[in-house]
């Protein structure tokens, strides 16, 4: 991962470290002699996961120095180890030839949501303030939505909206967890639509799009339709349906209109996201086995079902 110049790579290996979290601190139970070998596998397995937060962290400090705060706060357990060896490069090794990131911002996009699969591991390991503070450096990347998070870095300008790609797919995702574990309010969901709603709006005004335009564009629909998921599966948080029916408007219109393909695609990946078809989402969410299902909601239903 570090000594690759393709930033493609460096995101792939990111995105596989997250995964590589998935089982971690899950099986203790199966330890022969309970006490002993359970801790003993706990240990090793923080450890682990100490690791790949630290490597994630450092990449993703080459763009944001809000990664480096969060990467010298992690809990001591997350330190390092007295035989490891941390990896020690400067931005420029980091980041060799990778200069025209808004060409080719996929690559990030590993790293952010190589962050965001970590969630539920850095939870088990009880690291719950570790989580939050990752939770709102993930937000804080994206644009309208960083104004949640107090005293945001995130610009407009510069290397560190190359984040923005991956934090739009990793958000629902994170937020889908924080809601499981009632580590994010009613009123923090809302706002987190209406950022995506602005930012869709914005991006849509733009009349000549690139590259990183276009890429933004397809994931900002599709994160917005998964979260818009995300809280009606639920079934115990009100949406209005003028408001789910103005971002799905957007939607139809990114597929109707006269845009480049892959904004097409966005848009329609918004639409049926917001079904619940969870595509381009890496994790999901446990299905409830009975959702509360009001009259708002199924107005909202109905308005979906009309855009398909």
């Amino acid at each position: 991962m570090h000594g690759s110049k393709s930033i493609l790579v460096k995101g792939a290996c990111g995105l596989g470290l997250g995964f590589a979290c998935q089982d971690l601190l899950t099986r203790f139970e199966a330890a022969d002699n309970v006490d002993l070998d359970k801790e003993k596998y706990k240990a090793q397995e923080v450890d682990l996961l100490g690791k790949i937060l630290r490597t994630l962290l450092l990449m993703t400090s080459q763009l944001s120095n809000a990664s480096y705060d969060i990467l010298e706060s992690l809990p001591p357990f997350f330190s390092m180890g007295a035989n490891d060896m941390e990896i020690n490069l400067t931005s420029d090794q980091l980041l060799e030839k990778c200069d025209d990131l808004e060409e080719d911002p996929w690559g990030v996009a590993g790293l952010v949501l190589g962050l965001g699969i970590s969630f539920s591991a850095i939870y088990r390991a009880g690291a719950h303030d570790a989580m939050l503070k990752i939770k709102d450096l993930i937000i804080s990347w994206i644009p309208h939505v960083n104004s949640l998070v107090t005293n945001s870095s995130f610009s407009s300008e510069g290397r560190e909206k190359a984040l923005s790609v991956g934090s739009c797919l990793a958000l629902p995702s994170v937020v889908a967890f924080c809601r499981r574990v009632e580590m994010i309010n009613d009123n923090e969901l809302d706002q987190l639509l209406k950022g995506y709603h602005e930012l869709i709006s914005e991006l849509l005004s733009v009349k000549k799009s690139g590259t990183f335009h276009q890429s933004l564009m397809l994931a900002s629909c599709i994160g917005a339709g998964s979260l818009i998921a995300c809280i009606l599966n639920e079934g115990v948080h009100p949406l209005e349906a003028e408001f789910v029916k103005g971002l799905l408007e957007m939607f139809r219109k990114c597929y109707c209109s006269s845009f480049p393909p892959i904004i097409h695609l966005g848009g329609m990946l918004g639409v049926v996201n917001a079904m619940g078809a969870g595509a381009g989402i890496l994790v999901h969410a446990h299905h409830f086995s009975a959702s509360i299902k009001t009259a708002c909601e199924q107005k909202v239903l109905s308005y979906i079902l009309c855009f398909c």
